[in-house]
């Protein structure tokens, strides 16, 4: 995997929330609302997490991770990543995790963009499979959200 990391400084120096993150892995799936954190042993990557229903034995909400990589060596990789970008000032921070390198993900995506140029629009293909049903010589109204629409016009 290619995984870039951006940290974005967040504007009050008091919080101890220091940078909101972006997490791109191979130039094709996002991930927001990583954080970078004060804590007390220094500074640490937190997960995007949700408030959950339940309570802790403590009396305080408890805090579900959305989104969390599988392996301490990611989760090393990208805390690193995200505190070193945090630390030059937002600057977009790169590596290589696994056998997927930069140049197979760039390969792969406008290999990508090019199969999706050439495959017909979905209106295109209901067209064609329209124009073979018996009797469709008729102006066919198609049932959208927001109500009626004649064939052919797209909102």
């Amino acid at each position: 995997m290619y995984i870039s990391v951006k940290a974005f400084e967040t504007a009050d120096r008091d919080s101890a929330v220091k940078a909101n993150v972006n997490l791109t892995i191979d130039n094709a799936f996002v991930v927001k609302n990583l954080t970078i954190v004060q804590g007390r042993n220094g500074l640490f990557l937190n997960m995007p997490h949700h408030k959950s229903n339940e309570v802790g034995a403590d009396g305080k909400p408890v805090y579900k991770d959305d989104a969390f990589p599988l392996s301490k060596n990611l989760r090393d990789k990208m805390q690193e990543a995200a505190i070193d970008s945090y630390e030059r000032g937002g600057e977009e921070v790169h590596f290589d995790y696994g056998s997927r390198s930069r140049e197979n993900v760039a390969s792969d995506h406008s290999e990508k963009e090019s199969a999706r140029r050439d495959k017909p629009s979905i209106l295109k293909i209901l067209q064609e499979k329209v124009e073979k049903i018996p009797g469709a010589d008729k102006p066919l109204k198609l049932s959208v959200e927001g109500g009626e629409r004649p064939a052919g016009e797209v909102r």
